[in-house]
């Protein structure tokens, strides 16, 4: 993580990929469902009461303004007080970069980067987004073991085994990440020595070359990561209420789907007399949410899709309705989100280059 600028060429080639994934996926639902057709979603849509519908484009702007939020509250720690607006720049180019790249490797670099544009040293930036990521991956663990307890019996109702092992794979990989952070906090050095062992195992077996530049580099971000915790250690409430936050940007993540589904139950005969509880249907986009992190996909677009109708052909059995009801969905939530966050943070990116114009300019009169 640091000042580095997005490289335009990966973008584009980032982009070309998601495009090409996202037109993939949409053929494969249209050419294998009879029936369904943009016209039916566009039905579907209208259908929808409008408060519910309304209701999922707040929560897909408030998922990115709690992250923004978390952001802000962990800067101001440090003693850097950025307007709201700014912060939800922030929170922006990281939803943005992270659909746009591989298992979401570009979010935090881009954050890193406008960050540092406005003035927050890249030692500080790099601390406040560790620690953001450290309380999402909490918020994350937290919400799995919550969803586990109260409604193991839809885990074990779907069918399909695949899922079920993304499931469980995806919130493993989020387990450990969170076990390797808190290692790091108590014994910085076991974690170092266990991971030149694991490289130096891969260097033997010839799966990695460069073991040294691999080592350098888990060294420091090793370092870099426990710096960064000891720099916000201080304030407590600080980790409390960005943990709180991030687990409130997942709830308003998983409310998009469930109001779409609500939305749709009251208006749509062949959904009106499905009984589910509000708790199902939380618990039901969770277990997408949690499978979606298992595949290393820009945006996990093609396999979020085939989760959700699995997952949810539960409780809804006609397939044009369920395609339906994914689209829409995964419309709000991914698709329409990462477009309205790209604006975004392209808006501020425009101002950053002319406030950075003018500020040139002034200086050359002087």
């Amino acid at each position: 993580m640091g000042k580095k600028k997005p490289d335009i060429k990966k973008m584009i080639v980032n982009m070309a990929v998601l495009l090409a994934l996202i037109g993939l996926t949409f053929y494969m639902i249209f050419y294998n469902n009879d029936g369904f057709s943009l016209e039916s979603v566009g039905k579907f849509v209208a259908d929808i009461k409008l408060p519910f519908l309304i209701g999922a484009f707040l929560c897909m702007i408030m998922n990115i303004g709690f992250k923004g939020l978390s952001i802000g509250l962990l800067s101001r720690t440090m003693g850097y007080k950025k307007s709201i607006l700014k912060n939800y720049s922030y929170a922006s180019a990281d939803v943005y970069f992270s659909a746009i790249t591989p298992s979401a490797t570009g979010g935090q670099p881009a954050s890193a980067y406008y960050m540092v544009k406005d003035g927050i040293p890249i030692s500080h930036t790099t601390a406040i987004l560790s620690v953001n990521l450290l309380m999402y991956t909490a918020s994350l663990i937290v919400l799995a073991v919550i969803t586990f307890i109260l409604r193991p019996n839809l885990f074990l109702n779907i069918d399909s085994w695949i899922v079920k092992v993304c499931i469980i794979v995806g919130l493993l990989v989020q387990l450990l990440f969170l076990s390797v952070y808190v290692m790091i906090m108590v014994s910085e050095k076991l974690v170092i020595s266990i991971a030149r062992k694991l490289v130096s195992l891969l260097a033997f077996l010839h799966i990695l070359k460069h073991k040294e530049r691999y080592i350098s580099r888990i060294d420091a971000s090793v370092h870099r990561f426990k710096n960064s915790v000891l720099l916000l250690a201080k304030d407590k409430r600080a980790f409390i209420g960005s943990f709180l936050l991030n687990f409130a940007e997942r709830l308003v993540y998983i409310s998009i789907g469930v109001l779409v589904f609500y939305g749709a139950l009251y208006n749509i005969p062949s959904l009106a007399g499905v009984q589910i509880d509000v708790i199902d249907i939380y618990a039901l986009e969770a277990y997408c949410w949690f499978g979606a992190y298992c595949v290393p996909l820009p945006g996990a677009v093609g396999a979020s899709e085939a989760i959700f109708n699995n997952v949810f052909s539960m409780v809804i059995s006609n397939s044009v309705l369920l395609s339906a009801t994914m689209v829409t969905t995964r419309g709000i939530n991914f698709y329409i989100s990462f477009i309205f966050a790209g604006l975004v943070t392209l808006i501020n990116h425009i101002h950053i280059k002319f406030m950075n114009r003018d500020q040139e300019q002034n200086k050359a009169k002087k």
